[in-house]
C-alpha cells in the first residue's frame, strides 16, 4: 500500500480534508508532533500539522519522512492571490516553489536563490502534477503556476505586484517552498496545491 503524506499549516485546513473524504483517522503524537492516519482506497494517508512559516513546516517535514517513509509528499492549504485573473476560492497548484524572502543580493545573487543551491525554484513532481491537473470543478478556477514563500504575510498590494513580476509568481503563502525544499533534498515527489482566501 503506498503512503502519501499530507501537510497542513493549519487545523482548519486539515479537518476539512478529512472531513470531505469522511475518513476516521488514529491520532498519533510524539512531543510537537501530531499526526493522523486514515487508509483510503488503496491509500495510506498520513497527515501532519505543522503549524505557520517555513521553520515549522521544514522541521515537520524531515519529521514525517523520517518517520512514515511516504512515497510522496502532498501540501494541502490556503494561499494569497498574485494574479489580477484569480479569484477568492480558485485552485493553485504549483508549477514549481521559490523563497521570496531569501535575500543576498549584496553577494551578487540573485534575489530568491539560495546560496550553494543548484536550483533557483523547487519543482512538483511531474507525475503528481498530472494527476492534480486531472482535478475539476464547477464553481472555481483550478491553474498551474508558480508559488513565492516566505515568512511573511503580503497585505500590501505594491508587495504583492512586486513578487508577481519580480518571481512570475500567481500565489504566495508561508509554508510550501520550505516543503518542497526538505523534498528535493530527500529526493522525495512532491506537489503544493493551494486555494486562494483573497
Amino acid at each position: 500500500m503506498q503512503k502519501i503524506g499530507i501537510i497542513c499549516a493549519m487545523q482548519e485546513e486539515l479537518d476539512s480534508i478529512i472531513g470531505q473524504l469522511h475518513l476516521e483517522c488514529k491520532v498519533e503524537g510524539k512531543q510537537q508532533f501530531t499526526v493522523y492516519k486514515a487508509n483510503y482506497l488503496h491509500l495510506e494517508l498520513i497527515f501532519i500539522l505543522c503549524g505557520i512559516g517555513k521553520v515549522n513546516a521544514a522541521i515537520h517535514t524531515q519529521y514525517l519522512i523520517d518517520t512514515y517513509t511516504p512515497n510522496y509528499i502532498v501540501n494541502v492549504g490556503v494561499a494569497g492571490s498574485l494574479s489580477q485573473d484569480l479569484l477568492f476560492g480558485d485552485v493553485v497548484i504549483a508549477a514549481d516553489l521559490v523563497h521570496h524572502d531569501m535575500d543576498v543580493r549584496g553577494f551578487g545573487i540573485a534575489l530568491g536563490q539560495i546560496p550553494r543551491m543548484d536550483v533557483f525554484a523547487f519543482s512538483s513532481d511531474q507525475h503528481l502534477l498530472s494527476k492534480a491537473k486531472t482535478i475539476s470543478h464547477n464553481e472555481y478556477n483550478i491553474v498551474t503556476g508558480r508559488i513565492a514563500t516566505g515568512d511573511q504575510f503580503i497585505d500590501d498590494k505594491e508587495k504583492a505586484k512586486f513578487l508577481a513580476k519580480e518571481f512570475d509568481a500567481i500565489a504566495c503563502e508561508m509554508e510550501g517552498a520550505a516543503i518542497a525544499h526538505v523534498c528535493y533534498l530527500n529526493k522525495l515527489p512532491v506537489c503544493v496545491i493551494r486555494s486562494l482566501s483573497d
